[in-house]
């Protein structure tokens, strides 16, 4: 997976480039005339021929798809994407990256929400995806500053889990709706089965309580949920699993449990319809305050409400949210990393597209600013830290 140099010296990971933080990329994508329709109809999952020139480096042949749900956008626009180097020619990489995610940010003007959310995950000890930036021109055309974040596929499972084999389940998707609806990844291509979720979705479903912890540490890694159900509501992170069943994979881990993987946090903390923006008090101890206020069709993730239910459970949750406000959401390394990208993102002159998403982050980054310490405030005084 990673890179060796020719003269034998120290092995450079994959993506080191990629994902240099420091480096406000430029990315080129080219896509031949007659493969734009494919490209841009929303019911078509396969992935058309493009030309990706990354900061220089050329790969031709490439695979390439738009990617999102709520952010999915026409090619006319700002559309997102996931490009897939070895679609085509087998073995080909960039970087030692068989896979990128180029996301539009569309709902997300600082361009941050993910780039310091998956620093919180990772000083709690979880995996969670590199970012970067760049600019982006399509056929030419300047689309703007994109997020470039790295892709949760088979070597970066392996990467963090030794193994990459193992069923990934994406969501949106929740227990009620049985293992049946889940979206399995390679499912045909690899003959998949789903015996292990439908096991999982049982106990999640059936198991009495007094039996609950002992059968579900059978086959999940609970600790590890539970630490990524207590970054979620620090960072409040009203996207993912724990409000909304949303934003996640659970990778079944070959020889061993399931584990809940966070991916494609780009919603601003709290910026919801209705509420001021970049809200800081949205309460860790309550899933179900709605935060999309979308009513009943949107519940909270159901393996959280059966923690939050048995109190040897909802105490470990506890401990693992106050863990995690404290230690993980750290102020000065938050600001730090907001910094970093302040600078980086005005590395350049722009112009176009890209000055315009600029003008808007300067809008936005102090309001990012502000989240940060008015949460770790609220969050030091509610949970008593």
């Amino acid at each position: 997976m990673d890179a060796m140099p020719p003269d034998g010296g120290v092995v450079v990971p994959a993506g080191s480039r990629v994902f240099d933080a420091d480096v406000l990329h430029v990315v080129e994508l080219t896509v031949a005339a007659a493969d734009l329709p494919k490209l841009d109809d929303n019911n078509n999952l396969e992935r058309v021929r493009a030309t990706i020139s990354l900061d220089g480096e050329v790969v031709t042949n490439a695979g390439l798809r738009k990617k999102g749900s709520t952010s999915r956008r026409p090619l006319s626009e700002k559309a997102g994407f996931t490009i897939k180097f070895n679609e085509f020619v087998p073995g080909q990489k960039l970087d030692g990256l068989k896979k990128l995610v180029l996301d539009n940010a569309a709902q997300d003007p600082s361009f941050l929400t993910g780039h310091i959310s998956y620093e919180v995950y990772r000083r709690a000890g979880l995996p969670a995806p590199r970012t970067s930036h760049a600019v982006l021109r399509f056929n030419g055309v300047d689309k703007g500053i994109f997020v470039l974040e790295e892709a949760t596929n088979e070597d970066y499972l392996k990467k963090h889990f030794g193994n990459g084999g193992g069923n990934l389940y994406e969501g949106p998707w929740d227990f009620p709706k049985g293992a049946a609806a889940a979206d399995l990844k390679d499912e045909v291509s690899e003959g998949r089965t789903r015996d292990d979720l439908t096991a999982l979705t049982a106990v999640v479903m059936n198991t009495p309580d007094a039996q609950f912890a002992t059968q579900l540490a059978a086959h999940l890694d609970v600790e590890r949920f539970i630490d990524n159900y207590a970054v979620e509501m620090v960072a409040a992170l009203w996207d993912n699993y724990a409000f909304v069943a949303w934003n996640f994979y659970l990778y079944h881990v070959p020889n061993g449990r399931f584990v809940m993987l966070t991916h494609g946090i780009n919603w601003p903390c709290c910026n919801i319809s209705g509420a001021p923006n970049w809200k800081a008090d949205l309460d860790p101890l309550n899933i179900h305050s709605d935060p999309w206020q979308a009513g009943p069709g949107f519940p909270p993730g159901r393996l959280c409400e059966r923690i939050d239910a048995i109190p040897a459970l909802a105490a470990q949750f506890s401990t693992a949210l106050k863990r995690v406000a404290r230690d993980a959401f750290d102020v000065p390394t938050l600001l730090a990393r907001i910094d970093r990208a302040a600078a980086t993102l005005h590395s350049r002159p722009l112009t176009g597209a890209s000055a315009a998403d600029l003008a808007g982050f300067d809008a936005e980054v102090g309001k990012v600013r502000t989240f940060v310490r008015n949460r770790k405030a609220y969050l030091t005084t509610r949970l008593g830290l």
